[in-house]
């Protein structure tokens, strides 16, 4: 009877049942082993309690008797492989405390491991070490394969950040810049696939050339160059490579040789599919620009990083007039007369940025112009105050010479 009432404490999860049962009924586990099997339970759900909670709350008691449950059958099908005479005779042999830990310490183990191909996670702290524990022993067991998998998973990160860390320090990319594996992965396939490219990750503008040289469609793989660079790489390395280039020929290259594909889509844009690019102070910036927004660049003169170049740009476009850097006060009366006469076209803004900007600038100069400059201009530029006239344009003019790049000087007075 005594035997049957601790089988039933036990009673709770299946593998941890089966191996008890099973070692009952093969009399690997004695009636005194089972008590004290009992007593070892008993201490470790009043420490599991205290760890989570409190022992002194029966449901916390009562959860911690699960949580308890689910850890001894995770270690104890994982350690036997399912075979319950090799978990029925770990319980005979050591304690349940110890089976209760090696439990705790796989999901630990889980937890610190990447679960994805950021590089730069940070250290595990307790709080969500044991918000983690939580959240997988509260409830039903974690399922053996389950647990399998995800460890697989996170190993597989793991392996593709070494591997993009090992890239980065080969082809010349500083360790503090990568930030994502993937990425980085991806721009080192489209240089090994560049025959004539020089072998370092690219800065934005050798990327644009790389984009250029890999959408001809004569372009191919030079097998032996690339297996030249991996000849002293670990053979788990090579072997990353391999598959990542042919994922790169069967998914990314049909991307790059798409008509609507550009480069600055494939850097900015929205695909899901990034690319790493080394960040550069010797690079001319507006060289980027010219290579892929030309009209953009060449309206702005380079210069929009000015907001004064911006507004004049947006408001010539707005009043139907050629977009340039900067404005005559002959263009700044036909601005004003043109917006007094029909209002401005927002529209047409929002299309030539949507056409033309360099994609990584686009939201944000379409939030400029709808939520900052057009409704401060059609204030400033408006005639509708019987209180406030401006028939002679002075006040707008004004307006536009101190917003814009003006060619004027304000009027003395």
């Amino acid at each position: 009877m005594a035997t049957a009432t601790a089988l039933a404490t036990f009673d709770n999860r299946p593998f941890f049942d089966k191996a008890l049962r099973y070692g009952v009924q093969h009399g690997i586990l004695t009636p005194a082993r089972l008590h004290s099997l009992q007593e070892e339970f008993s201490k470790g759900v009043v420490q599991i309690a205290n760890y989570f909670g409190t022992a002194h709350l029966r449901p916390e008691l009562e959860l911690a008797l699960r949580r308890m449950a689910n850890l001894v059958s995770l270690y104890l099908e994982d350690m036997s492989e399912g075979d319950l005479r090799i978990a029925a005779a770990s319980l005979r042999d050591k304690t349940l405390l110890s089976h209760s830990k090696a439990g705790s310490d796989m999901l630990k183990r889980l937890h610190a491991m990447q679960d994805s191909t950021l590089i730069d996670r940070g250290t595990v702290s307790p709080e969500s070490q044991r918000a983690y524990l939580d959240n997988e022993t509260a409830a039903d067991a974690i399922p053996l394969a389950e647990y399998r998998s995800r460890l697989a998973l996170r190993q597989e990160n793991r392996n593709t950040i070494d591997f993009a860390l090992w890239l980065a320090k080969r082809l010349g990319a500083p360790r503090d810049d990568v930030d994502e594996a993937e990425s980085l992965i991806r721009s080192a396939m489209l240089v090994f696939f560049v025959d004539q490219a020089e072998l370092k990750l690219p800065t934005r503008t050798a990327f644009v050339r790389l984009f250029k040289a890999a959408r001809n469609a004569k372009a191919k793989l030079n097998e032996n160059r690339m297996g030249a660079f991996l000849r002293e790489a670990p053979t788990e390395f090579q072997q990353l490579a391999r598959r990542a280039m042919d994922r790169f020929i069967k998914m990314d290259l049909p991307r790059i040789r798409a008509s609507s594909s550009t480069a600055d889509k494939l850097l900015y844009g929205e695909s899901g599919e990034m690319y790493f690019v080394v960040g550069s102070l010797d690079e001319d910036v507006r060289e980027y620009d010219r290579l892929v927004a030309k009209e953009w660049d060449r309206v702005t003169h380079g210069e929009a990083d000015d907001p004064a170049v911006v507004a004049t740009v947006f408001l010539f476009l707005a009043t139907g007039l050629p977009p340039k850097a900067s404005m005559l006060q002959r263009e700044a009366k036909e601005v004003i007369r043109v917006f007094r006469t029909s209002g401005f076209d927002s529209q047409a803004v929002i299309r030539f940025v949507g056409d033309h900007a360099p994609e990584a600038m686009r939201k944000d100069l379409q939030k400029f112009w709808k939520d900052e400059l057009q409704g401060e201009a059609e204030e400033q530029l408006g005639d509708r105050d019987p209180n406030w006239p401006d028939t002679h344009m002075e006040r707008a003019l004004e307006y536009l010479r101190t917003t814009c790049r003006a060619t004027w000087k304000a009027r003395r007075r």
